[in-house]
Formats: structure tokens, C-alpha cells, sequence
């Protein structure tokens, strides 16, 4: 059996000057719309307010309706500033899309919530993005409640659950403010932990990321596998799975009300006879459930990293990363951090963005992907 592997690639625009925002995203766009097959693109951008959010985000969903042939790829705009460039964008690519025996259809639920779905005689995978809330104006509670109900839809229509999702990107604006009575990311945690309980989870937690925006609202993308491909979570001794921590390292402000846990293995693996993929979730400087103490970016850095490497070593000596996204709480880190990630990762792709992270003490978070081949 033949797992095909989506592989992340990235492409930057950098003239700022001479571009307007559209022309730029329109350049940028085009620069890979002659590719194989892309599944996902995924837009980082800079915007000063939901309403400009809103306005980019049908701009390169018009765009990408117009420009890709059908199986057109699902589409996320993610508001986190590039930190190397004026705009970034993430393509996600189908390897080996010349397999007979492999199909990419577009779909769409009853209620025309649009994703992909790959179909192979031993496994399907859906491929759904782009799941933000009707009203940026709700409460984040709400605003997950919605996203939550989209992603349920699509897993429905493909005779799946929640726990057929093996990665999760959960974009989530002003993550670590408090809004309603309750923290950002505790209300998400807790909409995530009741839909969760809706599914048996017998391969664990999806790897995830819980990132800052700064703006959006709330956003979902994902990736769900059901059939013959072998699946398993990644664990970290270095650090405590975050769906057991304990409510001393949960933020919430409202009176006995349960705080739901972070809903996320460390990692998640994919394999088959030759090759391991692993979704390596993000990472910070944790070590059990505690933040490092440390206020130096390069120090949280090298823990992250150390983190990461500590658990892909439980794979494969091999295993490496071939693609890394570093999100940065202060834009003034990036030069010390670039330095510091390309002595170490020379070769790779690696994203910047700057983004909040889950705890006000955290200055960096790091996600990424990682592969080995069996011999």
C-alpha cells in the first residue's frame, strides 16, 4: 500500500514598494498556479483591520476560482505578517499524482462548504481549509461553535469523525487576549473539547497548532485519513501531552466553569512500507507542562528546537525536517532567529511570520513537517 505524501512548499513575494497589495497577490499567485497538483494554498499577509481582512480574503478566493482548473486547491489567508518578505504563500503538493490507480475530486457539503478529497483503492484523505466563522464580530466561542459545525459537515459527507483528523491549523485572532469574560484560546479549547467528544480516538489527537492572528477571527484548516495507512501520535518526554495538562497552566476567568485542555498530540506519523511522514505540532520552550524561564528569543529557540529533535529521533535516526514555519511574537527576533535556524537548517524551507503565541511568555513557536525513508 501506497501512502502519497502532500509536501509543503513555499513562494515569497517581496517587492513592497512598487505593488499594490493585489497586484502582489496576484504575481504571486500566478508564479505557481502551473504547478502539479496543489491541494492547499495558504496566504500570510499583513492587513490593519477584519474589514481589509475580509476584502483580501475574497480577492484570492475570487482569483483562485478563476485561475485554477478544477480540482481547484482549498485556500486559507492567514492575517500574520511575513517576516522575510511582503507576502508569503504556502503550496501544498500531492506526490505521484501520476498513479492510475489515485484520484483528487472537489466536493462540497450540502450546505456548499467546498474541500478535496484524494481517493485511492486503500485509503482517502480529505483536505479541507479556509473554515472561518459568517460574523467576525461573534464572541470566539461562537466563532469556533461555527467552525467546529463546517468541519463536522465535511467529515460527515465523507463518512468520517473527528477522529480521522491527523493535522489541525487553528488560527485564532488576539489569541492570548480576554474578550467576553474568557481568555481566546481557553474559549477555543473548550468548543474543541466538546466537539472532540463527539468521535472515538483510537490513533490520538491530531498533531495541531494553535497560532495568534491579527485579525480573522477564528480559522481551521485541516487534513483527515481514513483506511489502510498506518497512524500513530508522537509523543515527547520532554514534554507533558497537552490535552492531560493541568488547569494550573490553563487560562480562564470564569468561575467554575471546567477549562477544556489543549486537544493535540506532540506529533502525528503516517506511514507505509518505505516511508514515515511526520506533522509535527507547535512546538515552543515547554518542558513538562511549564514554561522555560528564559526571556532570551535565542535560548527559547534552541529549546524549541531541541524539543523537535527529541521527537523525530523516536521515528527514525534519520527523520529530519524538510519544511519549518517559525512564528515570532516580536519582529525584532527575526534577524537573531534566521541566523541562528539557518546554522542549523541551511537547506530547508523555513517560513517567518510574525504571530502571538499561546502563552504571553512564549517569544517563539515552531511547526513544521519531517520525513525518513525505511530501509
Amino acid at each position: 500500500m501506497k501512502y502519497h505524501r502532500i509536501t509543503i512548499h513555499l513562494h515569497h513575494q517581496y517587492n513592497a514598494v512598487t505593488h499594490h497589495w493585489e497586484q502582489a497577490t496576484e504575481e504571486l499567485l500566478s508564479s505557481v498556479v502551473a504547478q502539479k497538483q496543489i491541494v492547499r494554498l495558504v496566504l500570510f499577509t499583513d492587513c490593519k483591520d477584519n474589514q481589509t481582512y475580509i476584502a483580501q480574503r475574497s480577492f484570492v478566493e475570487q482569483w483562485v476560482e478563476r485561475h485554477f482548473a478544477s480540482p481547484r486547491p482549498v485556500v486559507s489567508l492567514v492575517a500574520q505578517p511575513p517576516l522575510a518578505a511582503y507576502l508569503s504563500l504556502e503550496f501544498h503538493t500531492l506526490e505521484e499524482v501520476d498513479d492510475p490507480a489515485l484520484s483528487i475530486e472537489e466536493r462540497f457539503t450540502p450546505s456548499a462548504i467546498r474541500y478535496l478529497c484524494i481517493i485511492t483503492p486503500h485509503y482517502r484523505e480529505i483536505v479541507a481549509g479556509g473554515l472561518y466563522a459568517d460574523n467576525l464580530d461573534l464572541p470566539v466561542c461562537e466563532q469556533s461553535e461555527q467552525v467546529f459545525r463546517k468541519a463536522a459537515a465535511i467529515l460527515a459527507a465523507e463518512e468520517m469523525h473527528f477522529g480521522n483528523i491527523v493535522r489541525q491549523w487553528n488560527y485564532l485572532e488576539q489569541i492570548t487576549g480576554v474578550a467576553h469574560g474568557n481568555q481566546c484560546y481557553q474559549d477555543f479549547n473548550d468548543r474543541r473539547t466538546l466537539f472532540y467528544a463527539t468521535s472515538e480516538w483510537l490513533t490520538g489527537y491530531p498533531a495541531a497548532t494553535g497560532i495568534g492572528t491579527c485579525h480573522g477571527g477564528v480559522t481551521i484548516d485541516f487534513n483527515a485519513v481514513c483506511g489502510e495507512v498506518d497512524i500513530r501520535p508522537l509523543d515527547n518526554d520532554l514534554q507533558r501531552a497537552p490535552h492531560v495538562y493541568s488547569d494550573s497552566v490553563l487560562v480562564g476567568h470564569r468561575a467554575n466553569t471546567p477549562k477544556g485542555t489543549p486537544k493535540f498530540e506532540r506529533g502525528k506519523v503516517l506511514s507505509d512500507a518505505s516511508q514515515q511522514i511526520v506533522y509535527i505540532s507547535g512546538t515552543a520552550a515547554i518542558r513538562g507542562e511549564e514554561s522555560a524561564f528564559s526571556t532570551d528569543v535565542q535560548i527559547q529557540t534552541a529549546i524549541t528546537l531541541e524539543n523537535i529533535r527529541h521527537l523525530i529521533a523516536q521515528v527514525s535516526e534519520d527523520a529530519a525536517p524538510d519544511y519549518l514555519r517559525v512564528y515570532l511574537k516580536h519582529e525584532a527576533d527575526q534577524p537573531t532567529v534566521k541566523a541562528y535556524m539557518d546554522s542549523l537548517y541551511p537547506d530547508i524551507p523555513i517560513a517567518y511570520l510574525c504571530a502571538d503565541v499561546c502563552r504571553p511568555e512564549l517569544l517563539v513557536e515552531i511547526e513544521g513537517t519531517a520525513h525518513a525513508y525505511r530501509t
